[in-house]
């Protein structure tokens, strides 16, 4: 019974992946209620799968096990199990002291005030992290239903509560399944400042990978040199998933770097120009 309610699980979850791929309506499969196990929202699951580069397989496993116990069903992590109580009328409040006089949105602006109040600086992965939550679609801006139904799911309705919240999102990115899914998220937050674009231009992705992998990927520094060297112009969706796959699994020597393996072509090439260099690299840690 189990390896049939699994079986029904994972078709769902793939069948909602479907349907957000190619946003045409498709018939429910399973002969099972919509239980909330069954039953996946289209956030819940473009989360899930997202965590796992659209891997039903391992997505599944995830679930299953365990590993996205904490995902609620919107597709956030619950904060302790129960979501506290918001006054939508503060929150309405919180938006409005730096949301555009002529958008109904957060822009840069704002966002800057929003920050100095917060105490956070705009370039501490907090801010990062906080857009993750909030399912922000672009940089330097939240929406009201971004910022207002985010803040909700976490159970938060005033700049105090936020401030006190802080810890918990930095805290929340340890687990390594919402890790994978906020490294995920920053591809296309950093793309939405190049719309149209399918890569994300190269300045932008070193950037964003030296505020993501920070202290998680031991040859970062060398990753970064080699990368302004070869002076490509931008970075595919593979090679931006693949490097933090090639973080946790890579020795710091590259020892057990497999060049038969299915790596980009840009990760191959810098383990080439690498391996006379990392003799150099002193402490042998890398991305758990």
């Amino acid at each position: 019974m189990r390896a049939r309610y699994r079986s029904v699980c994972a078709r769902n979850l793939l069948l909602v992946g479907r349907q957000i791929m190619c946003a045409n309506p498709i018939p429910a499969m399973s002969p099972f209620p919509q239980t909330p196990c069954l039953a996946f929202s289209e956030r819940a699951a473009k989360h899930l799968l997202g965590a796992f580069e659209w891997n039903v397989e391992l997505a599944i496993d995830a679930y299953f096990s365990g590993g996205a116990d904490e995902l609620d069903h919107d597709g956030q992590r619950s904060e302790g199990g129960q979501m506290e109580e918001v006054d939508s009328a503060k929150l309405g409040a919180f938006f409005a002291k730096y949301k555009d006089p002529k958008a109904d949105a957060i822009d840069v602006n704002g966002m800057q005030r929003f920050c100095d109040d917060l105490g956070v600086d705009p370039s501490d992965i907090a801010m990062l992290i906080l857009a993750w939550k909030l399912n922000a679609a672009a940089m330097a801006e939240f929406t009201r239903s971004e910022f207002e139904g985010g803040l909700a799911r976490m159970g938060v309705d005033s700049l105090d509560a936020l401030k006190r919240h802080i810890p918990n999102l930095r805290r929340e990115i340890d687990d390594a399944t919402a890790f994978r899914s906020m490294y995920t998220f920053a591809f296309d937050f950093a793309r939405s400042t190049e719309p149209g674009m399918k890569s994300l231009n190269l300045e932008t992705a070193i950037e964003m990978w030296r505020l993501v992998l920070a202290g998680r990927f031991q040859l970062l520094d060398l990753w970064v040199d080699f990368l302004k060297m070869e002076r490509r112009h931008a970075i595919p969706r593979d090679t931006w998933v693949l490097l933090l796959d090639f973080a946790s699994s890579v020795e710091p020597d590259l020892s057990n770097y497999d060049e038969n393996g299915a790596w980009p072509v840009l990760i191959d090439d810098f383990v080439t120009w690498a391996r006379p260099k990392v003799g150099s690299v002193a402490d042998p840690q890398s991305c758990d």
